[in-house]
């Protein structure tokens, strides 16, 4: 119809977190609260800089990898935590051979200095 493609990125992690209605009589607000969600938001944002559209957590790639292929990426680090935390790109479904060699594409392949620093305007960024 004309219109330019839409695009946008994903950021998944998985971890337990607080989900409902928070607030008080005159305000209140469906939200999702925890450091889980606040991962998931960092990983969206360091897409950008993996020019990737979904990246996963390592706690995500365990818990799929039974489901989906997945590629080591790199490394980031995130506000208000120490370590330093992988991040996976999902390629293909399990049941699909991948198209490319994920034997050269593991984490101890990755360079050592490859360290993405997510900050807080980083997320909320397109």
């Amino acid at each position: 119809q004309g219109l330019p493609p839409l695009r946008f990125r994903v950021g998944i992690n998985t971890d337990s977190v607080f989900v409902g209605n928070f607030g008080c009589d005159h305000r209140i607000s469906y939200t999702v609260l925890g450091d889980g969600v606040n991962l998931a938001s960092r990983l969206e944002a360091a897409n950008k800089a993996f020019q990737t559209a979904v990246l996963v957590s390592e706690s995500t790639m365990k818990g799929a990898s039974s489901a989906f292929h997945f590629r080591a990426l790199g490394r980031v680090t995130v506000p208000g935590k120490t370590q330093v935390l992988p991040v996976f790109e999902p390629l293909c479904a399990a049941r699909d051979p991948p198209l490319l060699d994920l034997s050269t594409a593991t984490a101890s392949a990755l360079p050592t200095s490859g360290v993405v620093t997510t900050t807080a305007a980083a997320a909320t960024s397109p």
